[in-house]
C-alpha cells in the first residue's frame, strides 16, 4: 500500500514530546527561556560576563545565541540584531559552528518578521552551512525548515516543499521544538492554497506539541497561527477564543510585540462583526509596537485596516492622514497583496470624495496587482500543489459522489434534446480553450527554452557574460536603494595557456566544464556566476565579507583538485588568481568591475594562486 505525504511526514516526525529529551543541554535552556525570558536575559547577562573575563570564546558565543532568543521572547526586538553581531563575532574567533548556526538562525527570523526577504535568504543560507558543518542533525533541520519558511515567504512554495519533502524522507528527529515549526509550515503552506482541512491537522498538531512540550512563547505562537487558521475558515469564536489565548500567554512573559500581534487579529475580528470603536483602540495600542518593532509588514496590515474602519464609519480627513502614513511605508515592501489593498482603500477614498477620475485610476492600479496576486496563486496550485497526492487523496470521496450525482442527473436528462445540445456546446468550448491553452503552452515553452539558451554559455552550460552582467547590474540597483550588499569577483586561470599547449584544447575545455561544475556547488543559493570569456569568471556575491571571499577562493581551488580531470597528469595542480571588491552606492559596473580587475592583475603581479581584495573607494573610507 502506498503511503501518502501525510502519512510519511507523520512516520518522519513520530516523536515522544517529553521534555528534556535532547542530548544537548543548551536545547533545555532554549525551552526554558521560552517560558521565563527575564531570568534567562539576567542569566545569558551573567555567563557573558564570566566567559568574557574567561577569554572563552566559544561559550561566550553560545550565550549571546541564548540572549539573543530571550530578546525575541520578551518583545525587545530593537536589541536583537546587535545581540548577534556581537554573538557572530565571537563565535568566528572561536570556529564554533554551533553557536554560528543558532545565531544565524535567530537573525533569519528576526529579518522575516520585517520583511527584509534578501538578508533573512542570507542568514538561513549560512545557517545552513554552519549547520552541516557542525554535523548536528537537529540543528541543520532547524536551519533548513527556516530556509523553507522563507522560500514560502518568499512565494516560492515548490522550493518550500522540496526543502520540507526532503527533510521528512531523510531527516529524524525527537525535538519537540523542529515538530511544532514543521508542522506550522506544512499548515501554512496548505491554508494559503485553500486546502484548510488538511492544513488544521497540521496546525492543531503544532499547538499540541508546543502546549505539551514547550515554553510559552512558542505555545503563544502556535495559539496565533491556529486562530488564524480558524479565522480564514470563518470560525470566528474559535479564533477569538485562540488570539485571546495567545494574547495572555505573550502578557505573562511580557512578549510586547506577541501581544501586538494578537491585538492586531482580534481588531480584525471586532472590526468584522461591526464593532469599530473596539476595533479602532486595539490598533492604536499595537501600532507603535509594530512601529518601535521595525516590523513594517504587521505595521502596514495594522495601517490597511485602520483606513478600512475609518473610511467605512466616513471620517475620510482620518482615512486620509492614515492613507498617506501607509502608503510611503508599503511602497518600501514587496508585498503584492498589500500594495492592492492599498489602492482598494485609496480608489475608496476618492470615491467618497467625488474625485471619480483619481478613483478609477487607483482602481485600475488595484485590479493590475490583484492580477498579479492571482496569477502567482493560479502558478502555485497549478504546479506545486495539485500534484500532491495529498489533496486528491483527501478528496477522493467527495469527488466520486460528484460524479455519481453528475451521473445521475445526465440520464434523467436523456430525453432532453436542448440539454444535451448545450452540453455539447460545452464540450466543445472546453476542447477549444484546451487546445489554444496547449497551444500557447507550447510557445510559452519555447519563448522561455530560447532565452535560457541566449543566457548560457555553449561550452559549459554556465550562465554567460550577458547574464552574470544582468545579475551584477541588478545587485547594484537594490545597493543603491540600501537594500542589499554586493560584491564582484574576478577569476582568471593560472598559465592556462600551458594548459591548452601542453594537452590539448579538449584537456582545457575539461577544467572549464569542471570549474563550472565545482563553483555552481560552492557558492551560496543567492550568489550568481557565469563566464565572462575564455578562461576568466565572474562572480556576483550578495551580503559576502572578505572572510566569505576567502572561503569562496579556497572551496573552489580545492574541490577543482579533488578528482582528477581526464588528461591532465594526476598529480598536475590548476590554480587560478582572484580579484574581489565590495560594492558601494555610487558604484556602476564598469567601476565595480574595474577595481576587481586591477587586483585581479596585482593578485597575477605578486605569484599567481592567490586572492587579492580590493580597497574601498577614497569616499567610503573615512
Amino acid at each position: 500500500m502506498k503511503l501518502t505525504f501525510r502519512a510519511l511526514i507523520i512516520l518522519s516526525f513520530l516523536l515522544s514530546s517529553l521534555p528534556g529529551l535532547a542530548s544537548e543541554p543548551w536545547q533545555q535552556w532554549r525551552i526554558d527561556a521560552s517560558s521565563d525570558p527575564d531570568k534567562w536575559l539576567e542569566t545569558s547577562q551573567q555567563w557573558i560576563e564570566t566567559y568574557d573575563s574567561q577569554r572563552d570564546f566559544s561559550k561566550l558565543a553560545m550565550a549571546y545565541a541564548l540572549r539573543a532568543e530571550a530578546l525575541r521572547y520578551s518583545g525587545n526586538e530593537d536589541q536583537v540584531q546587535s545581540t548577534i553581531e556581537e554573538g557572530l563575532r565571537f563565535a568566528n574567533i572561536a570556529d564554533d559552528p554551533v553557536a554560528t548556526a543558532l545565531l544565524r538562525i535567530n537573525q533569519g527570523w528576526y529579518f522575516l518578521q520585517r520583511g527584509i526577504l534578501n538578508r533573512a535568504a542570507a542568514s538561513a543560507s549560512y545557517a545552513v552551512e554552519a549547520a552541516k558543518t557542525s554535523g548536528n542533525s537537529n540543528l541543520f533541520i532547524e536551519a533548513e525548515i527556516l530556509e523553507a519558511q522563507v522560500f514560502h515567504d518568499s512565494g516560492d512554495v515548490a522550493r518550500a516543499l522540496e526543502i520540507l519533502e526532503s527533510l521528512e524522507a531523510e531527516q529524524r528527529s525527537d525535538l519537540p521544538r523542529l515538530q511544532l515549526e514543521f508542522h506550522s509550515l506544512i499548515g501554512a503552506i496548505y491554508l494559503d492554497v485553500g486546502a484548510t482541512g488538511i492544513a488544521l491537522e497540521h496546525i492543531r498538531d503544532a499547538y499540541e506539541i508546543a502546549r505539551d512540550a514547550l515554553g510559552a512563547w512558542d505555545r503563544s505562537v502556535a495559539e496565533y497561527n491556529l486562530a488564524r487558521a480558524y479565522a480564514r475558515t470563518g470560525e470566528l469564536s474559535r479564533a477569538r477564543e485562540f488570539f485571546e489565548q495567545a494574547l495572555q500567554t505573550s502578557r505573562s512573559i511580557n512578549d510586547g510585540l506577541g501581544v501586538a500581534y494578537a491585538q492586531m487579529r482580534l481588531a480584525e475580528i471586532e472590526h468584522q462583526q461591526g464593532n469599530n470603536d473596539i476595533a479602532l483602540t486595539l490598533l492604536d495600542k499595537t501600532l507603535p509596537d509594530f512601529r518601535d518593532a521595525a516590523a513594517h509588514p504587521m505595521e502596514a496590515q495594522s495601517l490597511l485596516l485602520k483606513a478600512e474602519i475609518l473610511l467605512a464609519e466616513a471620517r475620510l480627513a482620518s482615512a486620509k492622514g492614515v492613507i498617506d502614513t501607509m502608503q510611503s511605508l508599503i511602497n518600501t515592501l514587496q508585498d503584492v497583496t498589500l500594495k492592492q489593498r492599498l489602492y482598494e482603500i485609496i480608489s475608496d477614498y476618492h470615491q467618497q470624495q467625488g474625485n471619480d477620475r483619481q478613483a478609477l485610476e487607483a482602481y485600475k492600479t488595484s485590479v493590475d496587482y490583484l492580477l498579479q496576486e492571482q496569477a502567482a496563486l493560479q502558478n502555485k496550485q497549478i504546479q506545486e500543489i495539485m500534484v500532491r497526492l495529498e489533496i486528491r487523496e483527501q478528496e477522493a470521496t467527495n469527488e466520486l459522489l460528484q460524479k455519481e450525482n453528475q451521473l445521475q442527473q445526465l440520464q434523467l436528462q436523456e430525453q432532453q434534446t436542448s440539454n444535451y445540445l448545450m452540453l455539447w456546446l460545452l464540450f466543445s468550448g472546453a476542447a477549444i480553450v484546451l487546445l489554444i491553452s496547449y497551444f500557447l503552452y507550447q510557445q510559452m515553452r519555447s519563448r522561455r527554452r530560447y532565452a535560457e539558451l541566449a543566457l548560457k554559455d555553449d561550452l559549459t552550460g554556465a550562465p554567460n557574460r550577458r547574464a552574470v552582467v544582468r545579475h551584477c547590474k541588478l545587485g547594484l540597483e537594490q545597493v543603491r536603494q540600501n537594500k542589499a550588499a554586493l560584491a564582484l569577483a574576478i577569476i582568471d586561470f593560472d598559465y592556462f595557456k600551458q594548459v591548452n599547449d601542453s594537452f590539448g584544447h579538449d584537456v582545457g575545455d575539461a577544467v572549464l566544464k569542471r570549474f563550472a561544475d565545482v563553483t555552481q556547488e560552492c557558492l551560496r543559493r543567492q550568489d550568481h556566476f557565469g563566464r565572462m570569456g575564455g578562461e576568466e569568471w565572474l562572480l556576483v556575491l550578495f551580503d559576502a565579507s572578505e572572510n566569505d571571499a576567502e572561503l569562496i577562493f579556497s572551496r573552489i581551488l580545492n574541490r577543482m583538485n579533488e578528482v582528477e580531470i581526464k588528461g591532465l597528469p594526476r598529480d598536475y595542480r590548476v590554480t587560478f588568481s582572484m580579484g574581489f571588491a565590495e560594492a558601494t552606492a555610487d558604484d556602476t559596473f564598469e567601476r565595480l568591475y574595474k577595481r576587481a580587475d586591477d587586483v585581479l592583475y596585482a593578485a597575477k603581479e605578486r605569484g599567481r594562486q592567490r586572492l587579492q581584495i580590493a580597497p574601498l573607494p577614497p569616499a567610503q573610507n573615512g
